[in-house]
């Protein structure tokens, strides 16, 4: 694995992870296909679908397909190995797990461009949806969705190849656990996971002394005009490895939830910096315009400290973080 792919996977584990919220799914077969949820009904499926086992598989020894229950609470038969798999969510799993996708949307190659190594050879099929000729033109033999694109746009997917739901609003770590059982690729993922660690860990000592202990961080997510904040599950390794505190509000949430920008300077008024998850430019000269106006007395914004080598490691990880969007914040 090369230092520029560890690097974007450690930096996106830090801030985002993965299955971003995601507010998460594609525009594209969300939108344009009809399939998109509110970020309520969107947690209500994940809770739902929670309850099922997902990847734990039923199989016979030597058999090419196995029978799983996916993150829509459907027992579908997928291949013990997958040697083509399209994903349509969680297309930066996939490759922290070794699993090079022959075909995924633009919006996840415009993710990478900065990184052509990890898309090379990865097929477009289709802009900010997923078409489904290019789809079948790609001939999978699995294809991964989320479990918030409606059923009769899975079951479009479904004839064309097995087509596997992961659940939305699982932790980064629960969703490599899923996705590592579904494609047989556990030593892989133990060994991204151990590489994980050591660099969280070393990422954590460089930020000694330039991030105090106990800071707390609010963390906003703008998503086609609209503003999203996530329980502390979603971002359980910036906590978790990294050491930062949720805000006392977000400690209060249990799902994904919309907020509007007038709520936002109570919600984060005890947070001592802001992480802004954006999607464009268009994105940041909206937070740009609120921080200069609605949003300047937020005790975060006003601090406006400088940017030392600390900063700068947490400003990588920002920027990462949209790349993978995992299946969790897209």
């Amino acid at each position: 694995m090369s230092k520029l792919r560890k690097s974007g996977l450690l930096l996106t584990f830090i801030l985002l992870l993965v299955s971003v919220v995601t507010a998460c799914g594609s525009k594209n077969n969300n939108a344009s296909s009809g399939a998109s949820l509110s970020a309520s009904e969107s947690a209500s499926a994940s809770a739902s679908a929670s309850q099922t086992a997902s990847a734990p598989a039923s199989s016979d020894d030597g058999a090419t397909t196995k029978k799983v229950t996916d993150g829509m609470g459907r027992e579908i038969e997928v291949p013990v190995k997958a040697q083509r798999v399209v994903a349509l969510n969680n297309f930066g799993d996939l490759l922290a797990l070794g699993v090079k996708p022959v075909g995924t949307i633009n919006y996840y190659l415009d993710k990478y461009k900065d990184e052509p190594e990890a898309v090379a050879g990865i097929e477009s099929v289709g802009d900010q949806e997923a078409d489904n000729e290019k789809v079948l033109a790609a001939t999978p033999d699995l294809i991964i969705v989320s479990n918030y694109f409606k059923p009769e746009v899975v079951d479009a997917l479904q004839k064309i190849a097995p087509t596997y739901a992961t659940t939305f609003g699982r932790t980064p770590y629960e969703q490599l656990d899923d996705l590592a059982a579904l494609l047989d690729v556990e030593a892989q993922k133990q060994a991204f996971l151990d590489s994980f660690k050591a660099e969280a860990a070393d990422a954590k000592e460089k930020l000694k002394g330039k991030i105090a202990a106990g800071e707390k961080v609010g963390i906003l997510q703008f998503w086609s005009k609209k503003i999203y904040e996530h329980q502390t599950k979603v971002f359980t390794p910036l906590y978790e490895d990294i050491g930062f505190l949720p805000t006392e509000h977000v400690k209060t949430l249990t799902a994904t939830t919309e907020v509007t920008q007038e709520a936002v300077p109570t919600n984060v008024a005890d947070a001592d910096r802001l992480f802004i998850m954006v999607d464009g430019q268009a994105d940041i000269d909206t937070y740009n315009s609120l921080k200069e106006s609605a949003w300047k007395n937020i005790p975060a914004v006003q601090k406006k400290p400088g940017v030392p080598r600390g900063q700068r490691t947490l400003e990588r990880f920002q920027r990462r973080c949209a790349a993978m969007a995992a299946a969790r914040c897209r």
